[in-house]
């Protein structure tokens, strides 16, 4: 069995994009994520939101650094990587390396978490693996058990236009048809500077995601998809389970999404945003913010069709969410 996690860092929703999916008959459709890189992978690999994982969810990229090594171990037990059968081979690559990628110190998972169990890790070959990397993982026999987590930082990096036409080649390089193989194939987030204290969208928690299950060898077809939705489809993959939010399961239209964000500026220890959303169909969406420093809340409705928001009076439904949920210590100072 082979797992391809392939993330696309910070490409926003694009026309290209979904065109090349659609034109192959595969799955794409929207993803909630977080706002920033490192909580958008946490809650992949743990199934949980920043605040269900610590009390005041993750400060901007080096919380697990700061952990007491007690604490560092706990919270490794949740990460889906030291959930794996020990025949499990991982293989993690970043193309190219940024943010600290130096040696044996890698942006995933060493910022993140810590794997405890042997990692293969690939140098970066400029110009080269962009058309050959995916196909060497596809080369490895998918009778053995293999987790490939693919990071391209090309428009994290350069945040350029024709980088689009660089991903659907990449894209173009995937054979999704290989036997008892999973890709997901997803962006975590928007443009960063686009990224503000209330979480406006669609940069901060609206991307977009495929999914394609030649393990199960059944057609994906919910509309929207949910970061923390992968632990729980990967774990069903691995143990032949059945647990919810699987991308199988049919798509709620009453299901709340829950994002948080944390923006360094304001606090660098801890979150300092949580939303709730919900779909309204036809494209639109219903988002309540809070910004826990100043107390503020704001709800607005997202239309992907025209990209634009509008602000709205608050909605009782999904505030009364957050403030009932392991959520509510954003309002404790009210």
């Amino acid at each position: 069995m082979k797992i391809y996690c392939i993330l696309f860092d910070t490409c926003p929703q694009h026309k290209k994009i979904e065109d090349l999916f659609l034109s192959k008959s595969l799955h794409y459709s929207d993803y909630i994520t977080n706002s920033w890189t490192a909580t958008t992978l946490t809650s992949m690999f743990s199934g949980k939101t920043p605040s269900q994982l610590d009390t005041y969810g993750m400060g901007y990229e080096k919380h697990y650094i700061s952990m007491s090594a007690n604490k560092k171990r706990e919270w490794n037990k949740k990460i889906i990587f030291n959930n794996l059968p020990d025949d499990w081979t991982i293989h993690i690559h970043s193309m190219p390396e940024t943010r600290g990628d130096k040696g044996d110190f890698r942006f995933v998972p060493n910022v993140l978490f810590g794997i405890d169990r042997d990692v293969k890790y690939y140098n970066y070959k400029e110009g080269e693996d962009e058309d050959k990397f995916i196909g060497k993982m596809q080369k490895l026999s998918s009778d053995e058990n293999h987790f490939i987590f693919l990071k391209y930082n090309h428009y994290h990096n350069q945040m350029q236009e024709n980088t689009i036409d660089d991903f659907c080649k990449i894209i173009n390089t995937i054979n999704f048809e290989e036997e008892n193989s999973l890709f997901w194939v997803f962006s975590d987030h928007g443009h960063w500077d686009q990224v503000d204290k209330f979480m406006s969208p669609p940069h901060s928690w609206l991307t977009w995601v495929s999914v394609t299950d030649n393990i199960k060898n059944k057609k994906v077809s919910k509309k929207i998809i949910y970061n923390l939705d992968f632990y729980n489809t990967i774990m069903n993959r691995i143990y032949n389970s059945e647990t919810s939010d699987d991308v199988l399961l049919e798509f709620d239209e009453s299901r709340i999404y829950v994002s948080e964000d944390g923006r360094s500026t304001i606090d660098n220890s801890r979150c300092t945003t949580v939303s709730a959303m919900k779909y309204l169909g036809e494209g639109e969406y219903l988002q309540t913010s809070h910004h826990q420093p100043e107390n503020n809340t704001r709800s607005v409705i997202y239309n992907k069709n025209n990209s634009r928001y509008d602000l709205v009076d608050n909605d009782n439904q999904l505030l009364n969410y957050l403030k009932s949920g392991i959520w509510r210590w954003y309002f404790e100072n009210e």
